[in-house]
């Protein structure tokens, strides 16, 4: 019974799950050759994306966090909330964060990103 009990708690114990990001046009790490785009109306954005859990159970979608995270802040940026509109279509100088917060039955994993919204050039 106890090598029952210690294989159950092994299977159990090594249970994992995987989770898609997101999809993306263009990411680098690096300067980017011939990528022109303006300053002059950049506006500063953030975006945030969230799982959450209750005892292990998806309580809202779980997938393309990060994806959803950009989206978010270029939404953020093309909207009036800072009576600055920016017909922007790109982030540049992303920073990138991971916020994991649990409380006995509850997990909360999220994404934060902050940038600036430019316009790319033609």
């Amino acid at each position: 019974m106890i090598k029952f009990s210690l294989a159950l708690f092994l299977i159990i114990g090594f249970t994992g799950c995987q989770h898609s990001l997101g999809q993306f046009t263009v990411a680098s790490t690096h300067q980017v050759r011939n990528m022109n785009y303006t300053t002059e109306n950049k506006v500063e954005v953030s975006g945030s994306a969230c799982a959450r859990n209750i005892l292990g159970l998806p309580i809202n979608q779980q997938d393309d966090l990060l994806q959803r995270a950009v989206d978010n802040a270029i939404q953020d940026g093309q909207s009036s909330i800072f009576g600055k509109e920016v017909d922007g279509d790109m982030l540049v100088n992303i920073r990138l964060y991971s916020d994991t917060t649990t409380f006995l039955i509850y997990n909360d994993s999220c994404y934060l990103l902050e940038a600036y919204l430019v316009k790319m050039e033609h």
